[in-house]
């Protein structure tokens, strides 16, 4: 992350034109102190000095405002003659675009003690921004919490701070501000940036944590459905979780779902894994699906030896299998227990039959002796892609243990859908 540029400052000038047009006689000004103890006390050597330079910053002449300010500088000696000095000096290094000026002018305001609070607020921002930008990571970290503690809950200032720890590698504290920016952001009622769940997904995935990495993937995909958002939490979640083969299918089928598949790898494990596990319709179709959307081409197909045999093995046994499967209910309904019963609805599934999927599945659980978890997710599994998207949430929400995460990945997708992917949308690592 790179602060494209610092904070614009909206900072008046102290000196009001009566101010610097000579020095105030001694007399005067003591009565003037005595009448009003909180207004500026400015030497007189200072509002000599600061005169050419105030006149040039008004009238927006900053070659002559950079050349006078240096005597103006010169001649600050008390709080409020470094301050105003001070002042100027941020309006010219913003307005000539001067950043190494720019940080120790704010520096010196912010030294005389002299601004007022919400002048803080804007000062520690420009100041913390400045060093982000320049690598000096331990000036933007106490900038932006000085600003967090004078504006506390503030979700820009919170996501600053997550980004300079997460530049600072302290992974917990720049994933837990994230979390109070996002909250922060969503009780305002305004959409949290996408890119805040991205930098948080990011930083979960860098700093090797399979939990933080499904949280921010899930925040993710929930908030901006769309395909290519479909694969980065996907993706993720496959690279950074150790996924038995079942459930590595499952987070499959749910990119194939989600039309967040891409590439003849993608394809290839895809199909691979459906044929391992006993479904060569499912592979097969795959297979199919990757070449008539281009992602897999026919020159790919014939020079991949890897897929050219899946499809080699998977494709002659699909028109038996598929022929299998009314015997195959049959037997299923009269079993003793629910085991047919879910590895026959396992197969409707994979040939996309979901209405039978589900109704063996239901069959499966009556009569017991399966994993309940598994059930339920692929039941949900069938409900998403069918008919019954409210179905699928509930039956989803059943599921516990191993297969608990991707239920939770599927239930997403019960409720959001998939979006077509955004074309010029970078990829989060």
């Amino acid at each position: 992350m790179k602060f494209v540029s610092t904070t614009a400052l909206t900072l008046a000038l102290a000196l009001g034109a009566v101010a610097v047009t000579g020095a105030t006689p001694a007399a005067a000004k003591k009565k003037d102190d005595a009448a009003d103890a909180s207004k500026p006390k400015f030497s007189d050597a200072f509002r000599q000095a600061a005169q050419p330079a105030q006149k040039a910053v008004e009238a927006k002449d900053w070659a002559t405002a950079k050349t006078a300010l240096a005597a103006a500088q010169a001649a600050a000696s008390t709080p409020d003659d470094k301050y105003q000095a001070g002042i100027m000096a941020v309006i010219v290094a913003q307005n000539t675009n001067d950043q190494a000026a720019l940080g120790p002018a704010i520096d010196q305001v912010l030294a005389s003690g002299k601004a007022p609070p919400e002048q803080q607020i804007q000062l520690y921002t420009a100041q913390a921004q400045t060093a982000f930008n320049a690598g000096k990571l331990d000036v933007a970290d106490k900038g932006f919490t000085q600003v967090n503690t004078l504006k506390p809950n503030d979700p820009e200032i919170l996501i600053s701070l997550a980004a300079v720890k997460s530049r600072e590698n302290q992974t917990p504290a720049a994933l837990q501000y994230t979390d109070q920016a996002i909250a922060a952001q969503k009780a305002t009622g305004q959409p949290v940036d996408e890119d805040w769940y991205r930098r948080a997904l990011a930083i979960a995935y860098d700093g090797k944590q399979p939990a933080g990495v499904v949280k921010y993937g899930q925040q993710l995909v929930d908030a901006y459905p769309r395909a290519d958002i479909w694969r980065i939490s996907l993706q993720t979640y496959r690279e950074t979780s150790q996924l038995d083969p079942q459930v590595d299918l499952d987070t499959l089928r749910l990119m194939r779902a989600t039309n967040s598949l891409a590439g003849e790898r993608d394809y290839y494990e895809y199909a691979n894994t459906a044929l391992n596990k006993g479904f060569p319709g499912e592979a097969k179709a795959v297979i199919d699906q990757g070449m008539s959307s281009n992602m897999i081409d026919n020159k790919a197909l014939a020079t991949s030896k890897a897929l050219a045999e899946i499809k080699s093995i998977a494709g002659p046994k699909v028109a038996a299998d598929k022929a299998d499967l009314p015997n195959a209910d049959k037997k299923a309904r009269a079993a003793a227990n629910g085991n047919l019963a879910y590895q026959t609805a396992d197969a409707y599934l994979g040939y996309g039959m979901y209405p039978q999927a589900i109704d063996l599945y239901k069959v499966a659980l009556q009569k017991g002796g399966v994993d309940a978890n598994v059930v339920n997710l692929h039941m949900g599994e069938a409900q998403a892609q069918g008919a019954d998207k409210a179905g699928a949430a509930a039956t989803l929400a059943k599921v516990t243990g191993p297969s608990q995460t991707i239920a939770q990945y599927w239930a997403i997708y019960a409720n959001k859908g998939s979006a077509p992917a955004a074309p010029s949308q970078p990829a989060a690592k």
